[in-house]
C-alpha cells in the first residue's frame, strides 16, 4: 500500500480504483509525473525554509537595519505569515503531484490533472478510439532519468490525450498501443459512422 504513496509507474495495482469506474474495469497502469520532475518546487521550498535564517543576516551585513528595528511581535508575525505560505506552497506543489494522474485501463486511458486545491479536468479516452500514439523523450534530464511524454491522438471528443513527463514512456507507449490494437480487434472492421 505504501508503494502508491511515492510510485510514478505502478503495473496492476491493487486495491486502487477511480471515480467514474467501471465494474468491470481493471488498472492496468497507474502513472504520475517522473519524481525527477519534482526537483524545482523541492528546491523552491528548501530556499523558503532557510530564508528567513539568512536574509537578517544579509540585511545587516548589508547595513540594511529596517527589519532589526522591528519591535518583536511584529517580527514573529511576518515570520508567522513566512512559514504559513512556506506550508501552504510546499502542500500545494506535493498535491498537485500527488493527485495528477494517467491511467490506463483494459478499456480506456483517463488523465486526472489537479491544478490548485479546487480545480481539477477529468479526460478520457476509449482504447477503441485510439488513433495515433507518439512518444518524446528530449533534454538531457529526461534521457538521464528515462522519462518523457506521451501523446494520444483519438477519434473521440477530446482529440489528444497528453501524458506528461511520466517515466518509461516507450514501456508505457508499447502496452497503450497493444491494448489498443487488442480492442481494435474486438469491435471487428472500423466504421467511420
Amino acid at each position: 500500500m505504501m508503494k502508491i504513496l511515492y510510485s510514478s509507474f505502478l503495473r496492476d495495482p491493487e486495491n486502487v480504483c477511480f471515480e467514474g469506474e467501471d465494474k468491470d474495469e481493471k488498472i492496468i497502469l497507474v502513472l504520475r509525473q517522473h519524481l525527477i520532475t519534482n526537483t524545482p518546487w523541492i528546491l523552491f521550498s528548501v530556499f523558503l525554509l532557510f530564508a528567513p535564517i539568512f536574509l537578517p543576516i544579509l540585511l545587516r551585513l548589508n547595513q540594511i537595519t529596517f527589519f532589526s528595528s522591528l519591535p518583536l511581535s511584529y517580527r514573529f508575525i511576518i515570520g508567522t505569515f513566512w512559514y504559513v505560505f512556506f506550508f501552504g506552497y510546499l502542500f500545494t506543489s506535493f498535491l498537485g503531484w500527488y493527485f495528477t494522474v494517467y491511467l490506463v485501463t483494459n478499456k480506456r486511458l483517463v488523465d486526472i490533472d489537479f491544478e490548485g486545491l479546487i480545480h481539477r479536468r477529468f479526460s478520457d479516452a476509449l482504447l477503441s478510439n485510439v488513433e495515433d500514439l507518439t512518444h518524446q523523450i528530449s533534454g538531457a534530464l529526461q534521457v538521464i532519468f528515462n522519462y518523457g511524454t506521451l501523446h494520444i491522438q483519438t477519434a473521440g471528443e477530446h482529440r489528444e490525450l497528453d501524458f506528461e513527463d511520466i517515466p518509461t514512456p516507450t514501456k508505457v507507449h508499447d502496452i497503450v498501443s497493444d491494448l489498443s490494437a487488442e480492442a481494435h480487434r474486438k469491435l471487428g472492421p472500423r466504421h467511420d459512422d
